[in-house]
Protein backbone atom coordinates (compact mmCIF):
# COMPACT_ATOMS: atom_id res chain seq x y z
CA UNK A 1 0.00 0.00 0.00
CA UNK A 2 1.17 3.34 -0.49
CA UNK A 3 1.43 6.20 1.73
CA UNK A 4 -0.36 9.18 0.76
CA UNK A 5 2.93 11.27 0.08
CA UNK A 6 3.18 8.73 -2.60
CA UNK A 7 0.03 8.94 -4.46
CA UNK A 8 0.18 10.73 -7.85
CA UNK A 9 -3.26 12.36 -8.94
CA UNK A 10 -4.77 15.32 -10.62
CA UNK A 11 -8.24 17.16 -9.99
CA UNK A 12 -9.86 18.85 -11.93
CA UNK A 13 -13.33 20.23 -11.94
CA UNK A 14 -14.42 18.22 -8.67
CA UNK A 15 -13.18 14.85 -10.45
CA UNK A 16 -9.69 13.28 -9.01
CA UNK A 17 -7.58 11.22 -11.73
CA UNK A 18 -5.10 8.57 -10.48
CA UNK A 19 -1.74 9.49 -12.41
CA UNK A 20 -0.50 5.77 -13.99
CA UNK A 21 2.34 4.46 -15.05
CA UNK A 22 2.64 2.63 -18.62
CA UNK A 23 3.17 -1.06 -17.54
CA UNK A 24 4.70 -1.49 -21.05
CA UNK A 25 7.54 1.47 -20.31
CA UNK A 26 10.55 0.11 -20.98
CA UNK A 27 12.76 2.53 -18.93
CA UNK A 28 10.51 2.02 -15.82
CA UNK A 29 10.50 -1.87 -15.79
CA UNK A 30 14.38 -1.52 -16.66
CA UNK A 31 14.44 0.49 -12.86
CA UNK A 32 11.61 -2.51 -11.46
CA UNK A 33 14.20 -5.27 -12.82
CA UNK A 34 17.03 -2.92 -10.73
CA UNK A 35 15.06 -2.98 -7.74
CA UNK A 36 13.46 -6.42 -7.74
CA UNK A 37 17.12 -7.61 -8.15
CA UNK A 38 18.45 -5.60 -5.24
CA UNK A 39 15.49 -7.28 -3.11
CA UNK A 40 16.30 -10.67 -4.24
CA UNK A 41 19.71 -10.67 -2.88
CA UNK A 42 18.62 -9.43 0.31
CA UNK A 43 17.84 -12.79 2.50
CA UNK A 44 20.08 -12.07 5.97
CA UNK A 45 20.68 -8.03 5.42
CA UNK A 46 19.65 -5.17 8.00
CA UNK A 47 16.95 -3.20 6.48
CA UNK A 48 19.19 -0.11 6.81
CA UNK A 49 21.57 -2.13 4.16
CA UNK A 50 18.41 -2.56 1.97
CA UNK A 51 17.12 0.87 2.03
CA UNK A 52 20.64 1.72 1.71
CA UNK A 53 21.17 0.04 -1.74
CA UNK A 54 17.42 0.72 -3.24
CA UNK A 55 18.38 4.75 -2.71
CA UNK A 56 21.59 4.18 -4.92
CA UNK A 57 18.98 2.95 -7.36
CA UNK A 58 16.86 5.36 -7.09
CA UNK A 59 19.38 8.31 -7.33
CA UNK A 60 20.90 6.61 -10.52
CA UNK A 61 18.38 6.19 -12.51
CA UNK A 62 16.10 8.84 -14.51
CA UNK A 63 12.82 8.99 -13.88
CA UNK A 64 10.42 10.68 -10.90
CA UNK A 65 11.53 10.53 -7.88
CA UNK A 66 7.85 9.72 -6.13
CA UNK A 67 7.69 6.79 -8.73
CA UNK A 68 10.37 4.85 -8.00
CA UNK A 69 10.26 5.98 -4.35
CA UNK A 70 6.87 4.10 -4.81
CA UNK A 71 8.44 1.03 -6.11
CA UNK A 72 10.36 0.73 -3.13
CA UNK A 73 7.70 0.91 -0.98
CA UNK A 74 5.59 -1.36 -2.57
CA UNK A 75 8.92 -3.95 -2.85
CA UNK A 76 9.35 -3.33 1.39
CA UNK A 77 5.69 -4.53 1.25
CA UNK A 78 6.25 -7.95 -0.41
CA UNK A 79 10.22 -8.71 2.41
CA UNK A 80 9.66 -10.31 5.26
CA UNK A 81 12.25 -8.92 8.59
CA UNK A 82 12.18 -10.18 11.51
CA UNK A 83 10.46 -8.27 13.80
CA UNK A 84 10.18 -11.05 16.72
CA UNK A 85 11.15 -9.38 20.31
CA UNK A 86 14.96 -10.88 20.99
CA UNK A 87 14.35 -12.00 24.82
CA UNK A 88 18.22 -11.98 25.30
CA UNK A 89 18.62 -8.57 24.10
CA UNK A 90 15.63 -7.17 26.33
CA UNK A 91 17.38 -9.10 29.16
CA UNK A 92 20.80 -7.98 28.26
CA UNK A 93 19.45 -4.33 28.02
CA UNK A 94 17.64 -4.45 30.94
CA UNK A 95 20.47 -5.95 33.43
CA UNK A 96 22.81 -2.61 31.77
CA UNK A 97 20.19 0.02 32.61
CA UNK A 98 19.86 -1.09 35.89
CA UNK A 99 23.40 -1.56 36.74
CA UNK A 100 24.85 2.16 35.32
CA UNK A 101 21.20 3.71 36.63
CA UNK A 102 22.74 2.61 40.10
CA UNK A 103 26.39 3.25 39.52
CA UNK A 104 24.78 6.94 38.61
CA UNK A 105 22.88 7.19 41.82
CA UNK A 106 26.15 6.60 43.83
CA UNK A 107 28.29 9.14 41.63
CA UNK A 108 30.64 6.37 40.66
CA UNK A 109 31.58 7.76 37.26
CA UNK A 110 34.65 10.65 37.39
CA UNK A 111 33.58 11.59 33.92
CA UNK A 112 32.51 10.57 30.22
CA UNK A 113 35.58 8.76 29.38
CA UNK A 114 35.17 6.66 32.54
CA UNK A 115 31.34 5.93 32.42
CA UNK A 116 32.43 4.59 28.79
CA UNK A 117 34.83 2.38 30.61
CA UNK A 118 33.12 1.24 33.23
CA UNK A 119 29.64 0.43 30.74
CA UNK A 120 31.87 -1.61 28.71
CA UNK A 121 33.25 -3.29 32.03
CA UNK A 122 29.36 -4.56 32.67
CA UNK A 123 28.57 -5.48 29.08
CA UNK A 124 31.77 -7.31 28.60
CA UNK A 125 30.18 -9.89 31.22
CA UNK A 126 27.38 -10.24 29.62
CA UNK A 127 29.02 -11.05 26.14
CA UNK A 128 32.77 -9.66 26.28
CA UNK A 129 31.83 -6.41 23.80
CA UNK A 130 34.27 -3.15 23.90
CA UNK A 131 33.32 0.55 23.03
CA UNK A 132 31.03 1.18 19.91
CA UNK A 133 29.88 -2.80 19.91
CA UNK A 134 27.97 -2.18 23.37
CA UNK A 135 25.69 0.72 21.28
CA UNK A 136 25.51 -1.80 18.15
CA UNK A 137 24.08 -4.49 20.66
CA UNK A 138 21.81 -2.46 22.81
CA UNK A 139 20.11 -1.39 19.69
CA UNK A 140 20.64 -4.29 17.24
CA UNK A 141 16.60 -4.41 17.50
CA UNK A 142 15.51 -1.15 16.38
CA UNK A 143 13.69 -1.34 12.69
CA UNK A 144 16.92 -0.61 10.91
CA UNK A 145 19.06 -3.57 11.69
CA UNK A 146 16.16 -6.26 11.56
CA UNK A 147 17.42 -8.95 8.91
CA UNK A 148 15.35 -9.71 6.29
CA UNK A 149 13.74 -13.44 6.33
CA UNK A 150 12.28 -13.75 2.80
CA UNK A 151 11.59 -11.99 -0.18
CA UNK A 152 8.34 -12.56 -2.55
CA UNK A 153 9.22 -12.35 -5.92
CA UNK A 154 7.61 -10.51 -8.56
CA UNK A 155 8.29 -9.34 -11.92
CA UNK A 156 8.86 -6.21 -13.55
CA UNK A 157 5.61 -5.76 -14.89
CA UNK A 158 3.47 -7.23 -12.46
CA UNK A 159 5.40 -4.02 -10.06
CA UNK A 160 3.82 -1.91 -12.32
CA UNK A 161 0.28 -2.80 -12.23
CA UNK A 162 0.89 -3.23 -8.38
CA UNK A 163 1.67 0.43 -8.33
CA UNK A 164 -1.21 1.33 -10.52
CA UNK A 165 -3.53 -0.91 -8.25
CA UNK A 166 -1.84 0.93 -5.19
CA UNK A 167 -2.58 4.60 -6.89
CA UNK A 168 -6.27 3.42 -6.65
CA UNK A 169 -5.83 1.79 -2.92
CA UNK A 170 -4.41 4.84 -1.74
CA UNK A 171 -7.12 6.95 -2.81
CA UNK A 172 -9.87 4.26 -1.21
CA UNK A 173 -8.28 5.01 2.02
CA UNK A 174 -9.87 8.54 1.62
CA UNK A 175 -13.29 7.38 0.66
CA UNK A 176 -16.80 8.46 1.92
CA UNK A 177 -18.76 5.74 -0.32
CA UNK A 178 -18.31 4.09 -3.01
CA UNK A 179 -20.59 2.22 -6.01
CA UNK A 180 -19.63 -1.05 -8.23
CA UNK A 181 -21.91 -1.54 -11.40
CA UNK A 182 -21.34 -5.01 -12.61
CA UNK A 183 -22.71 -7.05 -15.17
CA UNK A 184 -24.19 -10.69 -13.76
CA UNK A 185 -22.97 -12.15 -16.97
CA UNK A 186 -20.45 -14.01 -15.24
CA UNK A 187 -22.21 -15.37 -12.03
CA UNK A 188 -18.99 -17.63 -10.59
CA UNK A 189 -16.73 -14.49 -10.77
CA UNK A 190 -19.73 -12.34 -9.08
CA UNK A 191 -19.50 -14.70 -6.07
CA UNK A 192 -15.93 -14.64 -5.91
CA UNK A 193 -15.90 -11.01 -5.63
CA UNK A 194 -18.80 -11.06 -3.11
CA UNK A 195 -16.90 -13.32 -0.68
CA UNK A 196 -14.08 -11.74 -1.41
CA UNK A 197 -16.16 -8.47 0.02
CA UNK A 198 -17.49 -10.60 3.67
CA UNK A 199 -14.05 -12.11 4.11
CA UNK A 200 -13.15 -8.35 4.57
CA UNK A 201 -16.04 -7.79 6.96
CA UNK A 202 -17.58 -5.13 4.07
CA UNK A 203 -21.16 -4.25 4.08
CA UNK A 204 -23.46 -3.37 0.95
CA UNK A 205 -26.16 -2.66 -0.17
CA UNK A 206 -27.29 -4.35 -3.17
CA UNK A 207 -30.06 -3.83 -5.86
CA UNK A 208 -30.60 -5.40 -9.03
CA UNK A 209 -31.42 -3.65 -12.41
CA UNK A 210 -33.04 -5.13 -15.30
CA UNK A 211 -32.12 -3.29 -18.37
CA UNK A 212 -32.66 -4.53 -22.59
CA UNK A 213 -29.66 -6.20 -22.66
CA UNK A 214 -28.59 -7.47 -19.78
CA UNK A 215 -29.28 -7.61 -15.58
CA UNK A 216 -26.86 -5.08 -12.81
CA UNK A 217 -26.26 -5.19 -9.77
CA UNK A 218 -25.76 -1.64 -8.07
CA UNK A 219 -23.18 -2.37 -5.02
CA UNK A 220 -22.60 0.61 -2.42
CA UNK A 221 -20.57 0.10 0.44
CA UNK A 222 -19.71 2.97 3.08
CA UNK A 223 -16.27 4.26 2.77
CA UNK A 224 -13.83 4.60 5.78
CA UNK A 225 -14.97 8.26 6.27
CA UNK A 226 -18.47 7.76 6.67
CA UNK A 227 -17.81 5.61 10.04
CA UNK A 228 -16.32 6.15 13.34
CA UNK A 229 -14.99 2.70 14.81
CA UNK A 230 -11.49 1.26 13.47
CA UNK A 231 -11.92 3.90 10.55
CA UNK A 232 -8.37 2.87 9.51
CA UNK A 233 -8.43 -1.04 9.69
CA UNK A 234 -11.99 -0.53 7.55
CA UNK A 235 -10.20 1.49 5.23
CA UNK A 236 -7.64 -0.48 4.91
CA UNK A 237 -10.29 -3.86 3.98
CA UNK A 238 -12.15 -1.58 1.25
CA UNK A 239 -8.75 -0.46 -0.11
CA UNK A 240 -8.32 -4.64 -0.42
CA UNK A 241 -11.44 -5.10 -1.81
CA UNK A 242 -10.82 -3.28 -5.01
CA UNK A 243 -8.28 -6.04 -5.84
CA UNK A 244 -10.85 -8.05 -6.23
CA UNK A 245 -12.38 -6.07 -8.67
CA UNK A 246 -10.08 -6.54 -10.91
CA UNK A 247 -11.22 -9.58 -11.75
CA UNK A 248 -14.59 -8.85 -12.80
CA UNK A 249 -14.64 -9.11 -16.57
CA UNK A 250 -16.74 -5.70 -17.11
CA UNK A 251 -17.23 -3.25 -13.82
CA UNK A 252 -17.61 0.37 -13.34
CA UNK A 253 -16.64 1.90 -9.74
CA UNK A 254 -17.36 5.30 -8.90
CA UNK A 255 -16.48 6.65 -5.38
CA UNK A 256 -16.25 10.11 -3.32
CA UNK A 257 -13.00 11.08 -2.12
CA UNK A 258 -12.12 13.47 0.57
CA UNK A 259 -8.84 14.61 1.77
CA UNK A 260 -8.07 16.00 5.28
CA UNK A 261 -9.87 19.57 4.98
CA UNK A 262 -10.69 19.26 1.35
CA UNK A 263 -13.49 19.49 -0.61
CA UNK A 264 -15.07 15.76 -2.01
CA UNK A 265 -14.17 14.86 -5.42
CA UNK A 266 -15.34 12.08 -7.80
CA UNK A 267 -13.60 9.14 -8.90
CA UNK A 268 -14.76 6.81 -11.93
CA UNK A 269 -12.87 4.04 -12.67
CA UNK A 270 -14.01 0.82 -15.00
CA UNK A 271 -12.41 -2.03 -16.92
CA UNK A 272 -11.08 0.20 -19.38
CA UNK A 273 -8.12 1.64 -17.06
CA UNK A 274 -6.00 -0.98 -18.16
CA UNK A 275 -4.41 -2.67 -14.80
CA UNK A 276 -4.30 -6.07 -14.65
CA UNK A 277 -5.36 -8.53 -11.82
CA UNK A 278 -1.71 -8.57 -9.31
CA UNK A 279 -3.50 -11.41 -7.09
CA UNK A 280 -4.95 -14.99 -7.24
CA UNK A 281 -8.84 -15.92 -7.72
CA UNK A 282 -10.44 -15.93 -4.24
CA UNK A 283 -11.54 -19.68 -4.65
CA UNK A 284 -11.05 -22.45 -2.22
CA UNK A 285 -9.63 -20.69 0.86
CA UNK A 286 -11.74 -20.61 3.78
CA UNK A 287 -11.41 -18.22 6.47
CA UNK A 288 -10.48 -19.12 10.02
CA UNK A 289 -13.34 -18.07 11.81
CA UNK A 290 -15.44 -20.30 9.25
CA UNK A 291 -13.39 -23.43 10.40
CA UNK A 292 -14.13 -22.37 13.64
CA UNK A 293 -17.50 -22.47 13.37
CA UNK A 294 -17.83 -25.48 11.29
CA UNK A 295 -15.96 -27.16 13.82
CA UNK A 296 -17.79 -26.10 16.80
CA UNK A 297 -20.84 -26.74 14.93
CA UNK A 298 -19.48 -30.65 14.74
CA UNK A 299 -19.04 -30.94 18.22
CA UNK A 300 -22.62 -29.89 19.31
CA UNK A 301 -24.80 -31.37 16.33
CA UNK A 302 -24.76 -33.36 13.62
CA UNK A 303 -28.14 -32.12 11.86
CA UNK A 304 -26.81 -29.33 10.70
CA UNK A 305 -23.98 -28.69 7.79
CA UNK A 306 -22.85 -24.99 7.44
CA UNK A 307 -20.95 -23.88 4.44
CA UNK A 308 -19.75 -20.26 3.54
CA UNK A 309 -22.18 -17.93 1.71
CA UNK A 310 -21.85 -18.49 -1.74
CA UNK A 311 -25.45 -17.80 -3.34
CA UNK A 312 -27.48 -14.47 -3.33
CA UNK A 313 -30.33 -13.82 -0.80
CA UNK A 314 -33.05 -11.80 -2.42
CA UNK A 315 -34.72 -9.37 0.09
CA UNK A 316 -37.88 -7.38 -0.87
CA UNK A 317 -38.07 -4.45 -3.14
CA UNK A 318 -35.20 -5.97 -5.72
CA UNK A 319 -32.27 -5.51 -3.16
CA UNK A 320 -30.14 -8.75 -2.35
CA UNK A 321 -27.81 -9.52 0.62
CA UNK A 322 -24.71 -12.18 0.51
CA UNK A 323 -24.82 -13.86 3.52
CA UNK A 324 -22.03 -15.05 5.65
CA UNK A 325 -22.48 -18.42 6.36
CA UNK A 326 -25.42 -21.07 4.72
CA UNK A 327 -26.40 -23.65 6.90
CA UNK A 328 -28.77 -26.91 5.92
CA UNK A 329 -30.80 -29.38 7.85
CA UNK A 330 -30.64 -33.09 7.44
CA UNK A 331 -34.48 -32.70 6.89
CA UNK A 332 -33.43 -30.07 3.94
CA UNK A 333 -34.36 -26.79 5.75
CA UNK A 334 -31.76 -23.51 4.35
CA UNK A 335 -30.98 -21.18 6.25
CA UNK A 336 -28.54 -17.93 5.71
CA UNK A 337 -26.56 -16.06 8.49
CA UNK A 338 -25.56 -12.13 8.15
CA UNK A 339 -23.31 -10.75 10.63
CA UNK A 340 -23.02 -6.82 11.51
CA UNK A 341 -19.46 -6.33 13.14
CA UNK A 342 -19.47 -2.84 14.84
CA UNK A 343 -19.12 -0.65 11.84
CA UNK A 344 -22.40 -2.27 10.01
CA UNK A 345 -24.67 0.24 12.18
CA UNK A 346 -26.24 1.88 8.84
CA UNK A 347 -26.47 -1.45 7.27
CA UNK A 348 -27.90 -3.40 10.51
CA UNK A 349 -30.63 -0.68 10.34
CA UNK A 350 -31.99 -0.49 6.75
CA UNK A 351 -31.51 -4.37 7.51
CA UNK A 352 -34.12 -4.54 10.21
CA UNK A 353 -36.45 -2.03 8.31
CA UNK A 354 -36.10 -4.16 4.93
CA UNK A 355 -37.00 -7.57 7.22
CA UNK A 356 -39.88 -5.95 9.20
CA UNK A 357 -42.66 -6.72 7.45
CA UNK A 358 -41.03 -10.33 5.72
CA UNK A 359 -40.47 -12.44 8.43
CA UNK A 360 -40.49 -15.78 6.02
CA UNK A 361 -37.41 -14.79 4.90
CA UNK A 362 -34.83 -17.69 5.92
CA UNK A 363 -31.97 -15.60 7.10
CA UNK A 364 -31.05 -14.93 10.72
CA UNK A 365 -28.93 -11.89 11.58
CA UNK A 366 -26.13 -12.25 13.99
CA UNK A 367 -25.01 -8.26 16.20
CA UNK A 368 -21.28 -8.00 17.02
CA UNK A 369 -22.34 -7.18 20.75
CA UNK A 370 -20.01 -3.85 20.13
CA UNK A 371 -22.17 -2.36 18.05
CA UNK A 372 -25.61 -3.28 20.49
CA UNK A 373 -23.55 -1.25 22.67
CA UNK A 374 -24.59 2.10 20.95
CA UNK A 375 -27.87 3.06 22.03
CA UNK A 376 -29.54 3.28 18.60
CA UNK A 377 -28.67 -0.06 17.81
CA UNK A 378 -30.01 -1.42 21.22
CA UNK A 379 -33.26 -0.18 20.86
CA UNK A 380 -33.85 -1.09 17.27
CA UNK A 381 -32.84 -4.55 18.35
CA UNK A 382 -35.21 -4.59 21.15
CA UNK A 383 -37.92 -2.88 18.86
CA UNK A 384 -37.86 -5.68 16.42
CA UNK A 385 -40.08 -8.58 16.37
CA UNK A 386 -38.05 -9.83 13.47
CA UNK A 387 -34.61 -9.98 15.30
CA UNK A 388 -36.81 -11.18 18.55
CA UNK A 389 -37.15 -14.10 16.17
CA UNK A 390 -34.39 -14.67 14.10
CA UNK A 391 -31.05 -12.56 15.73
CA UNK A 392 -29.03 -13.14 18.59
CA UNK A 393 -25.56 -11.30 19.63
CA UNK A 394 -21.61 -12.51 19.32
CA UNK A 395 -18.36 -11.29 20.95
CA UNK A 396 -16.07 -12.61 18.45
CA UNK A 397 -17.24 -15.42 16.83
CA UNK A 398 -21.17 -16.72 16.73
CA UNK A 399 -21.75 -19.68 19.77
CA UNK A 400 -23.66 -22.19 19.22
CA UNK A 401 -25.47 -21.59 22.60
CA UNK A 402 -27.06 -18.34 21.10
CA UNK A 403 -27.50 -20.02 17.33
CA UNK A 404 -29.06 -23.74 17.65
CA UNK A 405 -32.35 -22.56 19.34
CA UNK A 406 -32.92 -20.41 16.67
CA UNK A 407 -31.81 -23.31 13.91
CA UNK A 408 -34.17 -25.85 15.86
CA UNK A 409 -37.22 -23.20 15.81
CA UNK A 410 -36.45 -22.98 12.16
CA UNK A 411 -37.04 -26.61 11.97
CA UNK A 412 -39.81 -27.06 14.11
CA UNK A 413 -41.87 -24.16 12.17
CA UNK A 414 -40.95 -26.17 8.74
CA UNK A 415 -42.43 -29.00 9.65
Amino acid sequence: MLTKDLLRYRIQKGKIYPQFVDPTDSKLLAIADQLISMFEESQGKPRATILEASKHVIDTTSGQLIVKRGFEKLLLDCTEFDTAPNEELIAFRHKLFTETSRMLSQEQFQNYADYQQKVSQIAGKEGALEGKEVGDRLYADLPNCQPVLSFKRISAEHLLHRYNTAQVQGLLLHCNTLTLVLTESMTAELRQLFKYLRFNQLLSTIRKEKTANEDLFHITVDGPLNLFYKTKRYGMNLANFFVAVLHQPKWELTAEIQFRNKQSCRLFLDDSCGIKPISQQFLAYIPEDIQLFQEMLRNKTDAWQIHPGSQFLPLPGDFYCFPDYQLIHTSGVKVAIELFHPWHQGHLLARLNTLAEHTDTPLILGVSRELEKQQIIADALSESVYFSQFGFTFRDVPTMNSLLPILNSLVDMSG
